[in-house]
């Protein structure tokens, strides 16, 4: 290709999204991934005839990036909704339904009392005041908001027990973090988002078809470990580990966010202000599998709270998902509590696993004494943290005056903590590199993508 060089740094979901963008224009595009194999947090593995989505676990039909993305590359014929996406909590020790579609299926579900549930019409009176600021797709519009923690706002407004059971137990165990370290921005949009209406779906055999079918369609460079990437006015350079150095006409930028000024050595003073602050919730995520369907309670989803006593935000079990686990048996996946994640992330797998049964053991689960294997997966940068502050300051970095002229920035920290959010945020790189490419046109460069 003879268009404009550009190197794309990291290989997941929003590196592959731009890259793709990118090369089906023109541009002469290279992926670095530093991992064996490209896909991030969204790779699928085989575990003998159990398929194993390392991170992202579903995707939601009202994706809709992803869902143009995919009927593009000839993927929707594999995409497959859920035999179920039943949620529960733990409450005192059992299993109570849950549902969060809206206020009325909160209402009739049996995981709050009555004087909570009378509470809850408040929620939609907050929902309602802040409508306008609350866009899944661009949280910083909710920046006027970001005023407090999820859990200083549920407390004030609906009591202990709301938080307890309605709040902690869904944000923790999807996203890995728990209320006092979220934003009540972040999570109004989320709720409003909930009470939208959608489906959940999964690719058959694995979310890793999305990033492995992309990667195939793309130069993608593996085991290359960036040390310093670097702009001036001609262009821009990556150096790996090792010494060898790369030049290029831009480079996107679609690490973690919490390494980018590490990595990056000439940002503006905003930009590096801004990367200061990028935070990660870190986890362990294990696998579970067992020869037996006894295992399977029949639901999705499974939120814990603190209030439990158990050491795991919740489970998430793998058997709705089409062609994951074999007829006859069972897996799920556990997310650790950050807390006790950090204890137990640089111990053996056996330790781990060995902690995860002590805590399984206080589930009323079935069938773990048929245990076959399981897969041990460490995440030191799981999922971004939208903690208060975090969205003002992500709306001032988007409204920056000075901006690198040869770097631009692709993450799930750009939008939101969701597979969804990533891939965004590599289309608008993408379109960002193609303003600055095509047209000149500097002060159009950040504007939104939907």
């Amino acid at each position: 290709m003879n268009g404009p060089k550009i190197i794309v740094v990291g290989g997941g979901i929003a590196g592959l999204t731009a890259a793709y963008d990118l090369q089906k224009r023109g541009f002469d595009v290279v992926v670095l991934e530093r991992n064996d194999e490209a896909g991030g947090r969204m790779r699928s593995e085989l575990h003998g005839d159990f398929v194993v989505d390392r991170g992202a676990q579903f995707i939601a039909s009202s994706y809709r990036n992803m869902r143009a993305l995919v009927d593009e590359l000839g993927l929707s014929s594999r995409v497959r909704r859920l035999r179920t996406g039943r949620g529960a909590v733990l409450r005192n020790g059992k299993f109570v339904v849950s549902d969060h579609a809206g206020l009325k299926a909160i209402l009739t579900a049996r995981d709050l009392g009555w004087p909570s549930k009378l509470r809850l019409p408040r929620l939609l009176l907050d929902l309602r005041r802040a409508r306008k600021m609350l866009d899944f797709y661009h949280i910083e519009r909710a920046a006027p908001i970001d005023d407090a923690s999820a859990a200083d706002w549920v407390l004030r407004r609906f009591g202990r027990e709301v938080l307890d059971y309605l709040i902690e137990p869904p944000f923790a165990s999807t996203f890995t973090v728990l209320p006092e370290n979220l934003s009540r921005a972040f999570v109004l949009a989320t709720i409003q988002y909930m009470f939208s209406g959608f489906r959940l779906h999964a690719f058959e055999g694995g979310n890793g078809l999305l990033t492995r079918t992309l990667a195939s369609r793309l130069r993608v460079r593996t085991g290359a470990d960036v040390a310093r990437i670097a702009q001036s006015a001609s262009g821009a350079t990556v150096t790996l580990i090792g010494g060898d150095e790369l030049a290029a006409d831009a480079v996107v930028v679609a690490t973690p966010g919490n390494h980018v000024e590490r990595l990056c050595a000439t940002l503006t003073p905003e930009e590096r202000d801004f990367f200061e602050g990028v935070r990660y919730a870190s986890s362990i995520i294990v696998f579970v599998m067992t020869s037996t369907a006894e295992a399977d309670p029949g639901i999705y989803g499974l939120g814990i709270g603190r209030r439990e006593g158990v050491r795991l935000y919740g489970l998430a079990l793998e058997n709705p998902k089409e062609g994951a686990v074999p007829p006859g048996k069972t897996m799920f996946n556990c997310a650790f509590s950050e807390e006790y994640a950090a204890e137990l992330m640089h111990r053996t797998d056996a330790d781990v696993v060995e902690a995860l049964h002590g805590e399984l053991r206080k589930l009323p689960l079935r069938g773990l004494d048929r245990t076959e294997a399981h897969a041990v997966h460490r995440w030191p940068e799981l999922v971004p943290q939208f903690y208060p502050g975090y969205i003002r300051s992500l709306a001032a970095f988007q409204g920056r005056r000075e901006r690198s002229d040869r770097l631009f920035f692709a993450g799930d920290y750009l939008v939101g903590p969701y597979t969804e959010a990533a891939l965004t945020s590599g289309l608008r790189a993408a379109a960002d590199v193609r303003r600055r490419f095509e047209t000149g046109a500097r002060a159009s460069i950040g504007e939104a993508v939907s």
